[in-house]
């Protein structure tokens, strides 16, 4: 799980719930592959040391807590296909108010995760920008669906999520997507995606550990939308994607 950094040049809304922990990752070895380079994980010039000192408070942040140190140039960047929150709006209402003790909260900026949240100095920015839209530029937009729930947690167990999960008909689209990322990711020698991605839209969450009581009540939550609802099918268009780099954001129209 990729999490939350809420400082000035790290900064991501409310998008920390994207990298879930899907059941595998990658080995040990894999990972110590893609380690990041000096370059990229230092910052080049003179500065203070305590001009980084930055102090984590989760109690700010609905939970999130920084998943690496801030320093000052570190961008926090990831790759997303972004939703319409309308499309989901009375799914929340209606769970928000069956699961009243639980204080479900609705998540902000819905949307599909395509990469972990990475660390990207500032001056890579624009190259590394360059080098997604080359990959997209003829690219198709497509639909996808969505039918069933799956709850996940944070790594560090502090906030747990409902989930819509992408149809598997339609996981190889989004899946050579997610390739064409990787390979962006792997020429800038940083992490890849998991081994086995889920390709979800987290659109609830609440704090703490609660994925056991979330999933003893699966069912009700299926039945209740089930009842109040034409279709348990929900269609998503895919027509962009995003890059979010810190305060910087950038849209890959498909054609």
């Amino acid at each position: 799980m990729s999490l939350v950094n809420y400082d000035s040049s790290t900064s991501e809304s409310d998008i920390d719930n994207k990298d879930l922990s899907p059941p595998t990752k990658k080995s040990k070895q894999s990972l110590q592959r893609f380690q990041l380079p000096v370059s990229i994980l230092k910052f080049s010039g003179t500065k203070n040391v305590t001009d980084d000192v930055v102090i984590d408070e989760p109690e700010k942040h609905d939970g999130r807590i920084r998943n690496f140190k801030h320093e000052r140039g570190n961008w926090a960047t990831y790759i997303y296909v972004p939703v319409n929150s309308s499309l989901l709006d009375e799914v929340q209402q209606q769970l928000q108010f069956a699961f009243k003790s639980l204080e479900l909260q609705t998540t902000n900026d819905l949307h599909i995760s395509l990469s972990r949240t990475v660390v990207l100095q500032y001056h890579l920015i624009d190259s590394f920008v360059k080098s997604l839209k080359t990959h997209f530029t003829n690219w198709s937009s497509f639909t996808v669906s969505l039918r069933d729930l799956k709850i996940y947690s944070n790594e560090e167990k502090t906030r747990t999520f409902i989930a819509y999960v992408v149809d598997s008909f339609y996981f190889e689209k989004l899946y050579h997507l997610l390739l064409k990322v990787d390979s962006v990711m792997e020429d800038y020698g940083l992490p890849i995606f998991y081994d086995d991605p889920s390709f979800h839209i987290s659109f609830l969450w609440c704090l703490g550990d609660k994925v056991d009581v979330l999933n003893s009540n699966l069912k009700k939550i299926l039945d209740i939308l089930s009842q109040n609802n034409d279709s348990d099918i929900l269609k998503i268009k895919i027509n962009e994607l995003k890059c979010k780099s810190g305060n910087k954001e950038f849209t890959f129209k498909l054609k």
